[in-house]
C-alpha cells in the first residue's frame, strides 16, 4: 500500500495580504493570551514565582504579632516602645530579568500533526513571556543562523505581549542554528542574575561550554521541542525529505531517531512534542525546581 505523504507534510500557506496577515497575528496573540491567562489562573503563576525566586527581601511593614508568626521576626525595639509584641514583615524583591532564546531556524517548520515545531515554540515562549510579565522584566533573543532580533527585558504586560507578537510573527528561515551566539548574547545582555529560557528544535546541538558558563551566573532552562515522526522515523517506510536548512534531499528509511545530547549540569530540561499538551511538562519542571529550593 503506497504511503500517503499528504498526511505528514503540511501544504504551503497561501500568501496573505499585509492586512490579512496583521489581523491573523492579532487573533493568534489574543488566543495565546487567553490560554496563558487560564493557565496562570489555575495556579501556574504561583508555581513560576516559587520556582524562580527574586534576588532578596525588602522591608514592608511592622505589625502586631499574630499566633504562628516566626519569633525570629520580632522587632524588639518597637516591642519595647509599645509594650506589645510586633514583628517585621518583608516582601520578596522580584525584579528578575527573564530572557527567552527562541529558535527560528528553518527546520522548525516541520510538523506531522496539528502544528509545526515553530507553532509549539511560539506557544510555549508566549506562555513563559506572559507568566514573567506579571511581576518580572521579560525580553527575548530570536535567532536562526545568526542572532536576528534583540528585545531588552522590560516590565509590564504590554511589553510581554510585544514579545509574544515578535515570536508569533517571525518567519522561520536560515541555514543553521546559531544557539552558541544567542547564548553569548544573553550573557552580555544580563548584567545581574536572571532567568534564561532556551527554546530550540529537538535536533539542535547544545553548545555545552557556553551553557555551562551561562548557568554559573543565571538560572537556565532548556526546552527541546520536536516532532515524534522525525524522532522515531517510520518503521518499514521510506519517506523523501528536504533539509530546510541545508537544502539537501534525502530519504528517511525505517526508524531514524534523533540523537539525544546530555544536558549540562545546572541546566533544567523540558522535552515537548507537537500534538501534545505542554502544560504538564512545564508544571513538572517548576515543581522539581521548587522541591530543590525547599531542600
Amino acid at each position: 500500500m503506497p504511503l500517503n505523504l499528504a498526511s505528514y507534510f503540511g501544504r504551503p500557506r497561501p500568501q496573505a495580504t499585509s492586512g490579512e496577515a496583521g489581523a491573523e497575528l492579532r487573533a493568534q496573540v489574543r488566543r495565546l493570551e487567553i490560554r496563558a491567562r487560564q493557565a496562570m489562573e489555575s495556579g501556574l503563576t504561583g508555581q513560576y514565582q516559587s520556582a524562580f525566586r527574586g534576588l532578596g527581601l525588602e522591608f514592608e511593614e511592622v505589625r502586631e504579632y499574630r499566633p504562628g508568626d516566626d519569633v525570629r521576626t520580632i522587632d524588639w525595639n518597637v516591642t519595647a516602645r509599645t509594650g506589645s509584641l510586633h514583628v517585621k514583615r518583608y516582601r520578596e524583591e522580584r525584579d528578575l530579568n527573564v530572557l527567552l532564546l527562541v529558535d527560528l531556524s528553518a527546520s522548525t517548520q516541520f510538523g506531522s500533526k496539528v502544528m509545526t515545531v515553530h507553532d509549539l515554540i511560539a506557544e510555549v515562549a508566549g506562555l513563559f513571556a506572559l507568566a514573567a510579565a506579571r511581576r518580572d522584566r521579560v525580553g527575548a533573543i530570536l535567532f536562526d543562523d545568526n542572532v536576528r532580533t534583540l528585545i531588552p527585558p522590560r516590565l509590564g504586560w504590554r511589553h510581554g505581549l510585544r514579545v509574544v507578537r515578535e515570536v508569533l510573527g517571525a518567519e522561520p528561515r536560515g541555514h543553521g542554528t546559531a544557539l552558541d551566539q544567542a547564548v553569548r548574547a544573553a550573557g552580555h545582555m544580563l548584567h545581574r542574575r536572571g532567568v534564561v529560557i532556551i527554546l530550540v528544535d529537538q535536533a539542535c546541538p547544545l553548545p555545552r561550554r557556553e551553557l555551562v558558563a551561562l548557568a554559573c551566573r543565571h538560572e537556565v532552562v532548556v526546552v527541546r521541542l520536536g516532532d515524534e515522526l522525525l524522532e522515531s522515523g517510520l518503521d518499514g517506510a521510506s519517506l523523501p525529505v528536504v533539509d530546510a536548512e541545508a537544502g539537501d534531499r534525502s530519504v528517511i528509511r525505517g526508524p531514524g531517531a534523533v540523537k539525544r545530547q546530555p544536558t549540562p549540569p545546572g541546566v533544567d530540561l523540558i522535552e515537548l512534542h507537537t500534538g501534545e499538551d505542554y502544560l504538564p511538562a512545564v508544571r513538572a519542571m517548576l515543581e522539581r525546581r521548587e522541591r530543590r529550593r525547599a531542600h
